[in-house]
């Protein structure tokens, strides 16, 4: 009996024993290694080279961030992005509130950690005002943006300064990732500044061709649609003017690096020659820095004393003006060759650049609600009006035609468009191939109805339905307005509205199709041109709704409105029928 009792209290002896040794891995020092709330290691504790032996307890800060990365992709040559917001949070689990994680500095490094931000801009930072203190589980937000200046791969690091005592100097990677596309570049080789799109013809007798080359500097394939003389064209051989040599055929394609030269020609008289002015158009696909160049102009020069062609003179007034308001063009300045008659000019109206490419009406200052001059080159008008229907930058162009059909160069202004709208809200979303529709809904209203909800078939510039009048009858700025109808892309559609009325309003998406596949809606509001709040909610099912937010409009301070964004809570999409097209 004592030999069993002695086994026995042996074997429970040996057995404690292995107990710990297999638990020898725990931390020492009484701390407990606690996995993050998704069981897998954590992917973003970057540790320096100089703490290689630092371990985190339990009651430790520890900064971390919801993304491993940022990444700005498909992004278009020479163009902006959209602010990107990523999120990083204190996760110490245990720790105590009175020592917080403290976020001293943010700054936008290289990879050889020295301060450069490249192309990045750090556009929302929560320390810029001093450093914030997070407790467990609270967390910020960083707004980024980046330019495409460069077709290749951009990368740079966002670096978090903190008290985390093993991650103090936190880099998150940035990564901006130009889309492949062709980019234009005309030469007018045969004269001394071949980059200033005036091609020069000297000393014509008869006839002279010119070469220009066309090339594509972009990373993709350039496709010219259509190469023609706008202005001033020859239309035989017996015709003074400007003609295109061995046109090549519609839609032509260049290789990326690649150049097609064209032959561009200018037919005068020998014995009596005339200066003569004209326009060639080239159209392609280029669409960077906003499709500016989809429509390339070069201005044609030919014979003698053809500087003193009749010459434009323009002039924009005012050239900032807010979405809806007029602004207006002059060119009674403009003269004929000789420097000062006027009296029997013609003007041509058209416009270069408009926002998102939108239709926009030029008309007769003085008869606004007269028909459009755009493209007529007999009419007398000198002084023009234009109401900027979305915010952005509009071209307009003037070309002057005196009584011998002689035209002057081109004369340009620019008119931005800035948003001083105290409401506005955008709807993106990331599937291309899915359409979806933000409405506003005014107080009282209901979704669907033309009267009380604006959407793409009454507010927006593509459609002809009857616009909404709300608040004070007659009265613009307090009637909504969507920039455009986005149906081949991704957004974004804004709905502004300058000066709502008061009473509550709601913002709805509507999921017009998602047969080729869901895709995730995120809508943001924005108060006296401050983001107020973001929303995504995955949408699945064509013909469904989803109510993001109600705001409350009220009288503020005599110039701005009080306005307050509330998130639908617990709202998912529902089934909803089209709105109204009649």
């Amino acid at each position: 009996m004592r030999k069993f009792i002695f086994l026995a209290l042996f074997l429970i002896l040996f057995m404690t024993a292995l107990l710990v040794s297999c638990d020898s891995d725990e931390p020492e020092n009484d701390e407990v290694a606690i996995p993050d709330s998704d069981g897998l290691p954590d992917d973003n504790q970057v540790i320096p080279d100089d703490a290689e032996d630092c371990n985190y307890s339990s009651a430790d800060n520890r900064l971390k961030p919801k993304n491993d990365e940022v990444v700005f992709s498909g992004l278009l040559f020479k163009e902006k992005s959209l602010t990107k917001f990523t999120y990083v949070m204190n996760r110490c689990y245990t720790c105590n509130d009175s020592l917080p994680l403290i976020i001293s500095s943010m700054t936008i490094v290289d990879d050889k950690g020295l301060e450069d931000p490249g192309y990045f801009v750090i556009e929302s930072n929560p320390v810029s005002g001093g450093p914030v203190s997070l407790k467990n589980n609270e967390e910020i937000g960083i707004g980024i943006s980046t330019t495409a200046e460069t077709w290749e791969e951009h990368v740079r690091y966002l670096r978090i300064k903190s008290n985390d005592k093993c991650n103090p100097n936190f880099d998150l990677k940035l990564v901006s990732q130009t889309k492949p596309t062709g980019r234009i570049v005309v030469k007018t080789v045969d004269d001394a500044d071949p980059l200033d799109e005036i091609m020069v013809f000297s000393e014509v007798q008869t006839e002279l061709i010119n070469n220009l080359n066309v090339e594509n500097e972009g990373t993709a394939t350039l496709k010219l649609l259509s190469v023609s003389i706008t202005s001033g064209k020859s239309k035989s051989a017996n015709e003074k003017g400007f003609f295109i040599n061995n046109p090549p055929e519609p839609s032509v394609q260049i290789a990326p690096k690649g150049m097609l030269n064209l032959e561009i020609g200018c037919r005068n008289d020998k014995e009596y020659p005339e200066p003569l002015t004209g326009e060639l158009l080239i159209e392609n696909d280029d669409p960077t820095e906003y499709s500016k160049n989809k429509d390339k102009k070069i201005i044609l020069k030919c014979g003698p004393d053809v500087d003193k062609a009749p010459k434009a003179v323009l002039k924009c007034e005012p050239e900032k003006i807010s979405v809806l308001q007029w602004a207006t063009m002059d060119g009674s300045d403009s003269v004929d060759s000789d420097g000062t008659s006027k009296e029997e000019l013609k003007y041509l109206w058209t416009t270069k650049t408009t926002p998102g490419g939108i239709t926009t009406d030029i008309v007769d200052d003085l008869n606004r609600a007269g028909p459009p001059i755009n493209n007529n080159p007999t009419n007398e008008i000198a002084r023009a009006a234009f109401q900027a229907k979305m915010k952005g930058i509009y071209v307009i162009r003037l070309i002057v035609i005196n009584n011998k059909g002689i035209s002057s160069i081109p004369a340009e202004c620019t008119v931005e468009a800035i948003s001083d709208d105290d409401l506005a809200v955008k709807l993106l979303w990331d599937n291309k191939n899915a359409d979806m529709d933000i409405h506003l809904v005014r107080p009282d209203g209901t979704y669907g109805d033309p009267v009380s909800d604006c959407y793409f078939w009454n507010c927006s510039p593509q459609y002809s339905g009857a616009r909404p009048d709300w608040g004070v009858e007659g009265e613009e700025k307090d009637d909504p307005y969507l920039d455009l109808d986005n149906t081949t892309g991704m957004g974004p559609e804004t709905l502004y509205v300058n000066k709502p009325a008061n009473g509550t309003y709601k913002v709805v998406v509507h999921a017009y199709d998602t047969s080729k596949g869901p895709t995730t809606a995120v809508v943001k509001a924005y108060v006296h041109s401050v983001e107020s709040a973001v929303r995504e909610q995955l949408m699945t099912t064509t013909d469904t709704c989803w109510d993001v937010y109600t705001i409350d409009v009220s009288d503020g301070d005599g110039t701005k409105k009080n306005l307050v964004v509330h998130e639908v809570t617990g709202s998912t999409p529902y089934e909803c029928a089209r709105p109204s097209q009649n």
